[in-house]
């Protein structure tokens, strides 16, 4: 799973590109919703923060009053350092239950949206950092427009937060929003297709060289067609540098798994190829082998396709599941992945 930090001074447009990310298919962890919920009434946080800033921050209906305290921590580093550290563990611990249900679940590309990423965390703690930014003087422009403060209110608000010109150099990849939203969004699939390539090779799990993707007679229109998954899983796994071999047919399979070629380390197939598969591999007599059966889910199922990888002769069976967890107990116990 590749853990992705996405961050952005305020009305730089980073909740656009979370949006972004999200429709076209990353995890999203929202670090503000974690802190929304974190600050529920009854909860520990809020009687916290209550303690140290006051009963005057909490609105009738015993939840948090956000303006008040914005009220008593805008401008006080002394104030804001202390909010943080009632927060943030209680957010912290949350994201990573988060992260480990997403790695669990298969999912390959997580996306944490913090926007206070470089005041309050490491970002060396994720795999990859994103940032947005654009100029003070738009981002001013827009806090006037979208939320009607005055020049003053927008200084003080931009001013909170560490200049993007010391996070610029820290960060993988910057995405500039001083243009229009289809610039931006042009720029975001640039990086989200070099996060997808970046996730797809950490998803293997172990060294991995060639891959076959193999489908039953008739379950593409062509000789070397396939149905619209394996089309995604090869896809997928050619952007991670594998060599992808297809095969539509028995005598196909049978060719690319004949003991003078060279074995794939993997074989993802779907269920009207896997009897075929496991004939052929076992007069080849290869050693462990991955299948996955599926019967052509949503392509978004592919992104189980590599959780188990390197279990011996690992059957994953979820027809029609469009991208359901797989069942654990599907998963051997020698599973070094599982």
């Amino acid at each position: 799973m590749l853990n992705v930090a996405l961050t952005g001074n305020i009305a730089a447009g980073k909740s656009t590109v979370v949006e972004l990310f999200r429709g076209w298919g990353a995890t999203i962890i929202d670090a503000d919703e974690l802190a929304r919920q974190a600050q529920a009434p009854g909860g520990e946080v809020l009687a916290a923060i209550a303690q140290r800033f006051g009963s005057d921050v909490l609105a009738p209906d015993g939840s948090l009053d956000r303006a008040a305290l914005r009220s008593k921590v805008m401008g006080d580093q002394a104030a804001l350092d202390a909010l943080n550290a009632i927060v943030h563990p209680a957010v912290r611990r949350r994201r990573d239950d988060l992260a480990h249900e997403a790695r669990e679940r298969g999912d390959v590309l997580v996306v944490n949206d913090i926007p206070l990423l470089f005041e309050v965390l490491d970002p060396g703690q994720f795999d990859v950092v994103v940032l947005v930014d654009a100029g003070v003087a738009l981002r001013r422009t827009r806090l006037r427009a979208m939320r009607g403060l005055s020049n003053e209110e927008a200084d003080r608000m931009i001013a909170a937060q560490m200049p993007a010109e010391r996070k610029r150099p820290r960060s993988d990849f910057v995405l500039d929003n001083d243009g229009s939203v289809p610039q931006l969004e042009r720029a975001a699939r640039d990086v989200f297709e070099a996060l997808r390539r970046r996730a797809a090779r950490a998803s293997l799990g172990r060294p991995a060289h060639s891959l076959l993707v193999a489908a039953a007679d008739g379950e593409g229109t062509g000789a070397a067609s396939l149905p619209s998954a394996l089309n995604a899983i090869v896809s997928r796994y050619s952007d991670a540098g594998l060599a992808v071999r297809r095969a539509t047919g028995a005598s196909a399979v049978e060719k690319a798994l004949a003991a003078t070629a060279p074995p794939p380390d993997a074989i993802v197939a779907t269920v009207g190829a896997a009897a075929t598969v496991e004939r052929a591999w076992e007069r080849a007599g290869r050693p462990g082998i991955l299948v996955l059966l599926s019967d052509d889910p949503d392509p978004v199922a592919v992104r189980l396709d590599l959780r188990p990888w390197g279990a011996e002769r690992l059957r994953l069976i979820e027809p029609g599941a469009h991208g359901a967890a797989p069942r654990p107990d599907l998963f051997p116990s020698a599973n070094p992945l599982g």
